[in-house]
């Protein structure tokens, strides 16, 4: 651990010019090896040799090794850029989602995406994670030596009068390499969409539907000494309760399908297909496309049915697999 080093300085070179200078020392202890003190910092011990200009590897206790920061580090932090006038800042704690976030501070998820784009995920952040709270509605951009300010806005179709002003800029040359620049009024558009995707593969299915299960995914008994492969789950809930697409997609059929019933059955990305039988009604359309958790229909007992439930499949590459595995 990082206290057992017996580091007893830290020099750090205040100007950026001789960040390669950076070192730190550390006391030899009995037993220590120079090997060790490298394998400790993850340097080559030719590295150690150089900083503190030795020919040989031996060591002794008390002496003093210069451990190169700027090797062992991969080089000095930048520090993180300010943001624009008016941005906030908030930590993100244990417990604490995003649309709690966005409900403290009366602004919407786009609106947060669009100052933090560069967001892993909308649903499982890290807590600690830092998020800049932004003014209003727009696009937060790292400012880069090869961007053309002209270029930008026309890019983003945004104001110039308002972007000046938001960033406090007079001039192109208050530009800065690593700045934050805000435009006002531009749509996160390509950061949603990645999120989105993101969100997909995260989340996956989720229940359509909460009840007991009735029957399983497999082989199954049906009396009289004979059985059949059930395709799916079969989840027991009151006729008329609410049925969730568990997953975003597009419909694909929706109508009465022999001893299913009435049956919805949605496409999704890479091919899968969920089917949702034996309702009592049918919410959607065949070309409509929904959202995970939106209203497709309700429970029923219609088709080859003993009682109200809903019999839940999902189908990858047109072969019935088990739901549980792929349920969250």
């Amino acid at each position: 651990m990082i206290r057992s080093l017996s580091i007893v300085a830290l020099a750090l070179l205040a100007s950026a010019a001789f960040a390669a200078d950076a070192y730190a020392l550390r006391i030899v202890r009995p037993g220590d090896t120079l090997g060790q003190v490298a394998s400790l910092y993850r340097l080559p011990v030719d590295a150690l040799l150089e900083s503190n200009g030795r020919n040989g590897t031996t060591v002794h206790p008390g002496e003093r090794i210069r451990v190169p920061l700027g090797e062992a580090l991969g080089g000095l932090a930048e520090p993180a850029p300010e943001p624009p006038p008016g941005f906030g800042r908030h930590v993100l704690a244990p417990g604490e989602t995003l649309s709690e976030i966005t409900s403290r501070y009366g602004i919407g998820i786009d609106d947060l995406v669009g100052a933090n784009p560069d967001l892993s995920s909308l649903d499982r952040l890290p807590v600690g994670v830092e998020l800049l709270i932004p003014p209003g509605s727009g696009l937060l951009v790292r400012w880069e030596p090869d961007l053309d300010l002209g270029e930008v806005l026309r890019r983003h179709d945004a104001d110039p009068v308002r972007v000046l002003r938001a960033n406090a800029i007079h001039a192109p040359s208050d530009l800065e390499p690593g700045m934050l620049l805000w435009l006002p009024g531009i749509a996160p558009t390509t950061a949603l969409e990645r999120l989105a995707q993101v969100r997909e593969m995260e989340n996956r299915y989720v229940w359509p539907v909460h009840g007991r299960i009735t029957s399983y995914f497999g082989r199954r008994s049906i009396g009289m000494g004979t059985s059949n492969f059930h395709r799916g789950l079969d989840v027991a809930a009151p006729t008329g309760t609410p049925i969730a697409a568990a997953r975003s997609g597009t419909v694909t059929f929706a109508g009465w399908y022999g001893s299913y019933g009435y049956l919805v059955r949605i496409r999704h990305a890479g091919g899968d297909e969920s089917w949702y039988a034996h309702k009592s009604r049918i919410l959607v359309d065949v070309g409509q496309s929904v959202a995970q958790g939106d209203l497709i229909g309700r429970v029923g007992s219609t088709g080859l049915s003993t009682g109200p439930h809903l019999h839940f499949e999902i189908r990858r590459n047109g072969t019935a697999i088990d739901p549980l595995g792929e349920l969250n």
